[in-house]
């Protein structure tokens, strides 16, 4: 059969069966190892950062996908669409700044009390 010299057919049979497998072990390409992602690297003058579209980008919030309005007590963060896939990352990235998913069909958003 089309052996190459990197791989090797070896065969066994099914003890159930009898039937035979083949199982080709391949030798792959030696490869640098992944290096994990480092936290991005806020500067310390600008952390903790005061406005609240620093704060969200701190956290990783993606500001092109939400809308961010000042209210009396609170910040408010609208979807600008549905999000799908990318709501539980948002959500999980805005409850670090203690903010609470509030369910309300289209008026749906996220209230991030105002710190004193």
């Amino acid at each position: 059969m089309g052996e190459s010299g990197d791989s090797k057919v070896t065969w066994i049979t099914c003890p159930e069966c009898g039937a035979k497998i083949g199982i080709v072990i391949s030798v792959g390409k030696e490869t640098s190892p992944v290096e994990k992602p480092v936290a991005a690297q806020v500067p310390e003058a600008a952390w903790p950062p005061t406005d609240i579209n620093q704060r969200l980008s701190a956290v990783g919030v993606d500001l092109s996908l939400v809308n961010v309005e000042e209210g009396e007590d609170v910040f408010i963060v609208s979807p600008k669409k549905f999000l799908g896939d990318l709501w539980g990352p948002i959500n999980d990235a805005i409850k670090k700044l203690n903010g609470v998913w509030i369910r309300e069909g289209r008026q749906s958003r996220w209230e991030i009390k105002k710190q004193d």
